[in-house]
């Protein structure tokens, strides 16, 4: 391409001075800008890689005079071009250079040599004014990518990475000037939002080095508001949702989302926002693993810190519940409580399959060992013990939201009481109750030891009284219904409750409270519920 070709860049660092050539060299810049988007294969043809040291060179002076004239510290401003026509050759530059070094290792290596030109250029239009300013929005989007492509590895070599290993440890150095992540992510421009998040999938994605340097007080910094912000993307059915739930999931894959939880801890408290938008990731990542995926090892298992959050959200939530108190904080312990039963109930259903998987006939014995002695069978075994798990602690707990939240049945409708009403910002957690029993009827299939516990906190009655339909509750019915089976299978003392107790009427498959039928109240008729052959 002839315009590329005769493009001297090192004469034009003088043209931030003039409205008119700033305006000129941008309408070049773009026209090379989209012939470069449509001819990417000819780049090292037109610019060949003899020449690319000079030519990116001049783009660098080029950056230079740009991030001097938008310094916002700089009292003479008289000699410049007019803001606006500055913003256009630096859109033009940009977006030329952004499609040059695309995928193109040696173009990144020239182009990085000019980086911290482009990041004090992107310093400082970002600032607290500018970074509100419409007319800056697609400078910051189309710098912002350059900065990516530049960084991107284009394969895993030591060659290919180390520009972004070394860009991530200057922003997160803790210098001002040098963490332009942090400045991006207050922008409310959506391309601009979508360009940064790009930039961090680049630099971390594949790498647990760089993962871990997120771990940092600057990292913590740009990943706490990362979370913050994804409620207002979902609603907004923003692909930087996706894109942000990305750099979560990497840092999932590898194993860090243990030590991250802990990092996005306050004193005093038992979960914080941050921590429950993490969660929800967490949830989601563990829902969409394939059944077939083995358990991980037991050493260093990344899950294991669901036991102790669970309990210390019910300790925390149930004075609150039980004293009917107005509490602020109970809803965001109730949404955490909430995803942490999901996580570890998807993790006693993987388990449960496992096993049913290894015992069937045929199963290789050897495998069977292997699989019973993964990360997730622990955590399994662990809060099902009487002392330290989770099933004494969740039975209070189901109590006390049963007390907590009335039942909705329209065809037996209770008496009026004059129980305080539930806030509205409570109504929607009445459906942990279901997600509780879930979990229970995970806990006691096939383990009359957990049946035991149950009933040992007077479990056995609470679960039974769920069994009425609940319109409030969709499908708590069913959960209950299926925990009453597991607690009753096998386990005598669990059977000998039901025998003991008068009937009132019998459920019919709608939830209907009908008269007890004239068999059910002959003395000495009782059924045992075994396993099936």
């Amino acid at each position: 391409m002839e315009q590329l070709g005769a493009l001297n860049p090192r004469l034009l660092a003088n043209d931030v001075e003039s409205d008119e050539l700033c305006l000129e060299v941008a309408s070049n810049f773009e026209g090379i800008a989209r012939y470069l988007a449509g001819h990417l294969n000819e780049r090292t043809d037109i610019l060949e890689l003899e020449e690319a040291e000079e030519f990116f060179q001049g783009l660098g002076q080029v950056w230079t005079s740009l991030a001097t004239s938008f310094d916002p510290s700089a009292k003479d401003m008289s000699r410049y071009a007019s803001e606006d026509s500055r913003i256009q050759l630096a859109l033009g530059l940009a977006k030329m250079e952004r499609n040059l070094v695309a995928g193109l290792l040696p173009f990144q290596s020239e182009a990085f040599k000019h980086e911290p030109e482009i990041r004090r250029f992107i310093f400082n239009i970002t600032t607290f004014v500018r970074i509100e300013d419409s007319r800056f929005f697609a400078i910051q989007a189309i710098a912002t990518q350059l900065l990516s492509n530049v960084l991107a590895p284009v394969n895993p070599s030591e060659a290919a990475t180390r520009h972004a290993d070394a860009a991530l440890k200057i922003y997160m150095s803790g210098n001002r000037e040098d963490d332009i992540i942090i400045r991006l992510l207050d922008s409310r421009d959506p391309k601009t939002n979508h360009a940064t998040l790009h930039l961090l999938n680049n630099l971390t994605r594949n790498s647990l080095t760089r993962l871990e340097m997120l771990l940092t007080p600057t990292g913590i910094r740009w990943l706490a508001q990362l979370l913050g912000r994804m409620d207002e993307w979902l609603d907004k059915e923003d692909n930087c949702f996706d894109l942000t739930a990305s750099v979560f999931t990497s840092i999932i894959s590898f194993s860090l989302h243990p030590r991250l939880v802990q990092l996005l801890s306050e004193p005093s408290e038992p979960i914080t926002p941050s921590q429950t938008v993490l969660l929800k990731i967490l949830d989601s990542t563990l829902s969409s693993l394939p059944a077939s995926s083995p358990s991980p090892p037991v050493e260093n298992y990344p899950n294991t810190f669901l036991h102790p959050l669970f309990n210390s959200l019910i300790q925390s939530s149930l004075p609150s519940l039980t004293q009917k108190a107005d509490d602020p904080r109970l809803p965001k312990y109730l949404e955490g409580l909430v995803l942490v039963s999901e996580a570890l109930g998807t993790i006693g259903l993987r388990v449960q399959e496992r096993i049913d998987k290894a015992t069937a006939p045929g199963a290789d014995r050897e495998d069977v060992e292997l699989q019973m002695q993964g990360g997730e069978e622990q955590l399994v075994k662990v809060i099902k013990e009487p002392r330290s798990g989770i099933v004494r602690p969740l039975i209070d707990m189901l109590r006390a939201l049963n007390d907590y939240f009335p039942r909705t049945n329209p065809r037996n409708p209770s008496p009026a009481t004059t129980t305080t009403a539930v806030p509205p910002e409570l109504k929607p957690f009445s459906n942990l109750k279901r997600d509780l029993v879930r979990l229970l009827g995970v806990l006691t299939f096939s383990d009359t030891r957990v049946g035991d516990q149950v009933r040992d906190c007077e479990g056995v009655q609470l679960v039974l009284s769920l069994t009425e339909i609940d319109e409030d509750n969709p499908f708590l019915r069913e959960h209950a219904l299926f925990c009453v089976r597991n607690l009753m299978l096998n386990n005598s003392a669990n059977q000998a409750i039901i025998k003991e107790m008068d009937p009132i009427g019998v459920l019919s498959e709608t939830g209907e409270l009908l008269p007890v039928p004239e068999k059910m109240k002959k003395k000495g008729i009782g059924a045992t519920i075994t396993e099936e052959k």
